[in-house]
């Protein structure tokens, strides 16, 4: 099913069943092998931001010792899957900046080809990552598995949806005044936890919705391009560096503008936000009927 709570079933039930259906999909997407393993991987660290988002929507209910706990073991799958996934990030970037180029240098064709070898000879084997991030997975199956539905509410989620606006907005604010690109990575991640929200409550109104996920997912974009960006000049020397920073730091500038708009709009006001998101989940009350023999 669609990674989204319908609003005619019981929260707790919907939510166990998101949590469950991501789970399960990420250890058969990691059970594969040679090719479709790669694609697996690559969806299984989706997925693991997906969980991570609901779980961070769920905290207030689970309490910080259940949060962090379920948190730190699908983050630390995340990670075992994350070599892969940025050589082959690293190279894709490399091909956007070179397409900028009239001509390519063969110090950069010969950088291009570094790279290549390094995403296609990893120094963890994929079958290796894939076994420890299903060890994870798995744990934070069993962990899901034990919880009590009693504390998830409508208030317990739309809190943790005000909450991680409200440290987006902070975590933005600082990575913008600061152009810091971990601090602008770090910003990323409260921006995609807020665009899984926006999909889990999408079926609030989903013709509202949709233009505010498609903000966040723009912004989300601007920000892992420009930490792409960062992560690719790090592996340069200093004569790679001559010769592509001008690029890269023509390309960072747009991208930091463009996320500093977006940001503004999207993180403008969490409390109304939070507030527009549950009374389009609730709606209004039914209208009190006459009893048979009352009048109206």
């Amino acid at each position: 099913m669609a990674f989204q709570i319908r609003r005619d079933a019981p929260l707790p039930r919907e939510l166990g069943r998101v949590i469950q259906e991501q789970l399960v999909g990420a250890l058969a997407e990691l059970s594969a092998h040679g090719d479709t393993l790669r694609k697996g991987v690559y969806s299984a660290r989706k997925r693991g931001k997906r969980l991570r988002a609901t779980i961070r929507l769920m905290r207030a209910a689970l309490g910080e010792e259940r949060y962090a706990e379920a948190n730190a073991l699908i983050r630390d799958a995340g990670r075992a899957l994350g070599d892969a996934r940025d050589a082959e990030v690293r190279v894709e970037t490399l091909d956007g900046l070179l397409a900028e180029l009239p001509a390519v240098p063969e110090s950069l064709q010969a950088l291009r080809a570094r790279l290549v070898a390094a995403r296609d000879t990893p120094e963890t084997p994929p079958e290796h990552a894939a076994a420890e991030a299903r060890r994870l997975y798995a744990q934070a199956l069993d962990l899901a598995s034990s919880w009590s539905g009693d504390t998830l509410t409508l208030d317990a989620l739309i809190s943790g949806f005000e909450r991680a606006l409200r440290d987006g907005r902070r975590e933005g604010r600082a990575a913008v005044m600061s152009g810091d690109p971990e601090r602008l990575h770090e910003w990323r991640k409260q921006v995609k936890h807020h665009t899984h929200h926006l999909r889990l409550f999408r079926l609030a109104w989903p013709e509202l919705m949709a233009p505010r996920q498609e903000e966040a997912e723009a912004l989300g974009t601007a920000l892992g391009d420009h930490h792409d960006l960062h992560t690719l000049r790090a592996q340069l020397t200093e004569d790679e560096r001559a010769l592509l920073d001008p690029l890269i730091h023509a390309r960072a500038a747009r991208l930091e503008a463009k996320a500093r708009q977006l940001g503004a709009r999207l993180f403008a006001d969490p409390k109304g936000a939070a507030r527009q998101v549950r009374a389009w989940w609730t709606g209004w009350p039914e209208p009190k009927r006459p009893k048979d023999g009352e009048q109206a």
